[in-house]
């Protein structure tokens, strides 16, 4: 989904207000009654939860974007993010002037009126300077403007928005002066034919190279943020043969090499079932996986060192009521687990869409969180200001953990029983369970890992479709009850050790001497509390991998095209362990002088499908004759639909391509070229490992 399919939508719904109450359907009953459990690892570390980890989107264009009551919300949300100018509008917006051509600016939200309420609500702003239609000047003025003269020290801020809707793949919602037809002369893209024009990844890249140049002139400590594709989703993969030969990602990188420390994601899962949409957080690890592996492969530099942003999300179905609310609390837990360090919901308000009822419960088919109070197709939304079931969502989180708190692995028995877990300042652990079932009520079970309760619990409670959280105190740490479709958050006292004498936190492990099997994994020492620090636990998820009295081990064992995340605990001579260090998360890269070597390309994606080709090219000195290629789909919802030059098959997510007669022999130093047709169910990211007649290759 691109952002101006957003903002159309907003103005509709903005400038004609109707102010009006509509009512909820209550809560479904409970149908049934089961038992499950989840299990909290209190030294499984995932790193802390960052300043401004839970994120709005505001737009210039939403005339209730500053009102009075929105303080008090965005605070009592616990959101601490807030991202200007919104969407495609920041494309066309000048700053300077408070204007955004050919688009509406709503009165009173010009940059000065923004950050009034983002300092009044104590959020960190997240800036798109305009790449559309603006210069590297003017973005280096308004760093300059906040960052000098007025000392906001605003961190993030974002080349662009989506450029990649430039035309480039056919879809032209992005404007972007920097194109040209066919022809040679300029067009500005944004209200042309889509088609394809000449400006692509290349031409972005180099003047992002610009924009980072003058903006970090103008203050150097700043993270400028370049817009990638989402790995799996539309346009990843994509070519074309005049301004695109090579993806967008692997273009990008590759031209900002060592300059890269702060890339952009949006991430619109769609969907077409709320069951389906609330499952689609399970796409996140592949996704920050495949992108970590780009930042290293098409870089050149270490992904622990580069910031990644969600700057755009929502659940794109069931979009006001509690599905919503489920999809939210679960999706920005799951991106912050995997190391993004800023996620923003889409948008502060949107305007209604199309209606529909969802469980019961009225939908608005609006994208803002809260109500613009309009009307859309007959049905009027409740007063501006209220806020939709998402915003709840978003609150809960405030309840599992703050900036700083360390979040820690968990595990549920249940599919549909979602669970986070966040370890405390103070010691005491907190568990989220995201009860995704529409019908039955569970008895949970809370088994925990190097961690002792004491003490009452508080209970948090959001209800189906409720408008409000609930808190109450029980006896027991061990279980807790849920009700169906609610988020439940159980805060537990408690502790690991003996509180104030354990050891800090080691700090961010890196990698390196990453090849197809080993790896050497390295982090700063710990403080040492009371007592001197006597080891190092290397944990491996839940399992502990290794011990060792130094900063650095030996990985070995590693299996190619695989994921691992590790993190260290120190631990004193008296055994108190700290809590866990941030993680580290890499991905097996295939070997670099392999016999063989294979180059995967997506040719074409619509939806529901896409068309790839491959290109295998023998390396060695003899003769390939006769031959077999495998490989694995990273996700279940792919699958080939029709191939050639080979025979295709596929048995689950494993395919094998055997040779045709005419192409069975691959000559020493020639390739041959396959292709296919596939299908997916949203995301079709590439996959990873090649093996050709057993051998695994290289990836070119």
């Amino acid at each position: 989904m691109h952002s101006s399919t957003k903002w159309i939508r907003g103005v509709a719904g903005l400038v004609v207000m109707v102010v009006a109450a509509a009512g909820l359907a209550g809560p479904t009953a409970a149908g049934t009654t089961a038992s499950t459990t989840v299990s909290v690892n209190a030294t499984g570390g995932l790193g802390a939860i960052p300043s401004n980890a839970i994120g709005l989107n505001t737009a210039v264009y939403d005339g209730h974007m500053n009102d009075p009551a929105i303080r008090g919300l965005v605070k009592a949300a616990g959101i601490t993010a807030l991202r200007y100018p919104g969407g495609s509008y920041a494309d066309i917006y000048n700053w300077q002037t408070n204007v955004a051509q050919g688009g509406y600016d709503a009165p009173n939200t010009s940059f000065a009126d923004f950050m009034k309420t983002a300092q009044a609500t104590g959020t960190n702003p997240i800036i798109t300077v305009n790449y559309g239609t603006g210069t590297d000047a003017l973005a280096q003025a308004w760093v300059r403007e906040a960052d000098v003269t007025n000392n906001y020290g605003i961190t993030y801020w974002e080349v662009g928005n989506e450029v990649y809707g430039n035309g480039t793949y056919g879809a032209n919602w992005e404007a972007d002066s920097h194109c040209t037809d066919a022809s040679g002369k300029p067009v500005t893209i944004g209200s042309e034919p889509a088609q394809t024009y000449n400006c692509g990844p290349s031409t972005y890249a180099n003047t992002v190279l610009k924009y980072i140049t003058a903006m970090k002139a103008a203050s150097p400590n700043i993270h400028v943020c370049a817009v990638l594709t989402t790995p799996g989703f539309w346009p990843d993969g994509v070519t074309n043969t005049t301004t695109s030969p090579q993806p967008w990602n692997q273009t990008v990188l590759s031209t900002l090499g060592a300059k890269t420390d702060c890339v952009i994601m949006h991430y619109y899962p769609g969907g077409s079932s709320t069951a389906g949409m609330l499952t689609d957080p399970d796409d996140i690890p592949g996704v920050m996986s495949t992108v970590r592996s780009q930042i290293r492969q098409y870089a050149g530099v270490d992904p622990a060192g580069v910031k990644i942003v969600v700057t755009e999300t929502n659940s794109t179905i069931d979009l006001d009521t509690q599905p919503a609310a489920l999809f939210g609390a679960d999706m920005y837990m799951s991106w912050l687990e995997h190391g993004v360090t800023n996620v923003d919901w889409w948008n502060e308000h949107n305007g209604p869409g199309t209606p529909s009822v969802v469980n019961g419960a009225q939908d608005y088919g609006d994208q803002g969180i809260f109500s613009s109070g309009g009307n859309g197709s007959g049905v009027t939304e409740p007063a501006v200001n209220t806020p939709f079931s998402p915003y709840y969502a978003i609150q809960m989180l405030s309840k599992l953990g703050s900036p700083g708190d360390q979040m820690v692995t968990s595990s549920s028995a249940n599919a549909l029983v979602r669970t986070h877990a966040v370890r405390r300042a103070n010691g005491s652990l907190d568990v989220l369970i995201d009860n995704e079932d529409p019908s039955t009520t569970y008895s949970v079970g809370l088994n925990y890992n190097n961690f002792t309760p004491s003490g009452s619990p508080t209970v948090f409670t959001l209800a189906n479709n409720g408008t409000s959280i609930t808190s109450t105190t029980q006896p027991s740490a061990t279980s807790v009850t849920v009700a169906p479709y609610s988020l439940t958050v159980v805060q537990v006292p408690g502790s690991g050790g003996t509180g104030t004498t354990a050891p800090g936190a080691p700090g961010q492990p890196t990698v390196s001497n990453l090849t197809s099997g080993s790896a050497v994994l390295s982090w700063p020492a710990a403080t040492a509390g009371s007592y001197p620090i006597a080891r190092y636990d290397v944990y491996s998820g839940t399992s502990l991998a290794t011990t060792t009295t130094g900063t650095s081990v030996n990985l070995t064992g590693l299996t190619i095209g695989t994921s691992y995340t590790y993190n260290v605990v120190a631990v004193d001579t008296h055994g108190n362990a700290s809590l866990p260090s941030p993680p580290v998360t890499f991905t097996v890269p295939p070997p670099a002088n392999s016999s063989c070597a294979v180059h995967y390309e997506v040719t074409s994606s619509w939806n529901g499908g896409f068309g790839g080709s491959i290109t295998v090219t023998n390396r060695a000195t003899t003769a390939v004759n006769g031959w077999n290629l495998t490989f694995a789909w990273p996700d279940p919802g792919e699958a080939v639909q029709s191939g050639w030059n080979g025979t295709w098959s596929q048995t689950g997510q494993q395919v094998t391509v055997a040779n045709a007669d005419w192409n069975r022999t691959i000559a020493a130093g020639t390739s041959v070229s396959l292709g296919f047709n596939g299908t997916d169910t949203g995301a079709a990211p590439a996959p990873t490992v090649f093996s050709l007649n057993g051998t695994v290759c290289s990836s070119v």
